[in-house]
């Protein structure tokens, strides 16, 4: 379990929401997190990626501020309905660099993303502010070329790891924090889950912007107009790579379950060396601290639809979408 900086033991996150990258279609977590917020579910951790950290961040800021559970829905949806802002064309960066296109940093300015952040989310704001329901997300450290997850141990503004984490790569400029360069935490952690389970999470609730079928590689995705403009080759690639590590990781979480109850079966019949060894590789408890942890996968049944990337502006969708979250996880949770 992870410790906060100030050496306490955290209190234990029983609950945890983790909400995945996937651009646009992000407004879609809004109509989940709206179902679960209406059934009373407690969240004691949120992490996201991508989009899914932009989700996570308000709602965890809201969530701290005390707001009732249909004032953060309302916030939530009247700020998606301001997401449009997000693709600002980079003409400085265009300009300065006219004659040398290798240089141009990016095709969107992160100038619209900021001032959306700020206007909700205070600049000062620390992760450690988050004390009701604590907050991680995740990026990619260009230099260092490995995943970085800003948690109640990070020193750096929440707004400042969220703008990094929602740096989808060419299309916005690289976040430089501490003198190394970030991008998109979808990159190499779609949907964090190791990070919900080692702070402790017995219940996870899981959203997906992508069918759990597809990326269990259950079904083929079919009749989609595929975009192969730059941005958008850049954007399926990543969709691969991110549902690829996403599905390793709910791999991973069955396992150690499966483990876990074989082990808790069995354990007064094992020898006491062969136990501890198990202990020290997995991280495991056993009797009363046996921890089988429940993953509760909430995700569309069909391909989304705006496109990740470019659907920001089509605001009559993403209320669509918001909808439909909302429709999906009623029906989903009604069969847990």
């Amino acid at each position: 379990m992870k410790f906060r900086k100030i050496g306490k033991k955290v209190s234990p996150a029983e609950v945890a929401l983790v909400l995945s990258g996937g651009g646009a279609k992000g407004s879609y977590q809004v109509g989940v997190i709206k179902e679960l917020l209406n059934r009373g579910t407690k969240i004691d951790l949120v992490i996201g990626s991508s989009i899914g950290a932009f989700n996570g961040a308000l709602l965890t800021e809201f969530i701290n501020s005390g707001l009732s559970y249909r004032q953060i829905c309302a916030n939530l949806e009247e700020i998606w309905m301001e997401v449009n802002s997000f693709l600002t064309f980079n003409c400085r960066g265009f300009l300065k660099n006219i004659l040398r296109p290798l240089k141009i940093p990016s095709v969107f300015s992160n100038i619209g993303i900021k001032k959306l952040l700020n206007k909700y989310i205070p600049e000062e704001r620390r992760f450690h502010h988050y004390t009701r329901c604590q907050l991680s997300v995740t990026g990619t450290n260009l230099d260092r070329k490995d995943l970085k997850i800003f948690d109640f141990n990070s020193e750096i503004p929440v707004n400042q790891a969220v703008l990094a984490s929602m740096t989808f790569p060419v299309a916005f400029p690289a976040v430089e924090i501490a003198g190394d360069h970030y991008i998109d935490g979808g990159a190499l952690d779609n949907a964090p889950l190791k990070e919900a389970i080692l702070w402790g999470a017995r219940q996870i609730y899981v959203v997906f912007l992508t069918p759990i079928a597809l990326i269990e590689g259950k079904e083929e995705e079919r009749d989609r107009c595929k975009d192969f403009s730059a941005l958008g080759v850049i954007e399926e690639f990543i969709d691969l790579a991110s549902n690829r590590l996403m599905y390793d990781d709910l791999k991973k979480a069955k396992k150690i379950n499966q483990l876990l109850r074989i082990l808790n079966r069995y354990e007064h019949g094992l020898p006491a060396e062969f136990l501890s060894e198990i202990r020290k590789l997995y991280g495991l408890k056993f009797g009363d601290g046996k921890r089988i942890i429940r993953v509760i996968n909430l995700g569309p049944t069909q391909v989304l639809d705006p496109p990740g990337l470019m659907g920001f502006n089509r605001k009559k969708l993403l209320k669509e979408l918001v909808i439909r979250g909302q429709r999906d996880a009623r029906s989903l949770l009604q069969k847990k």
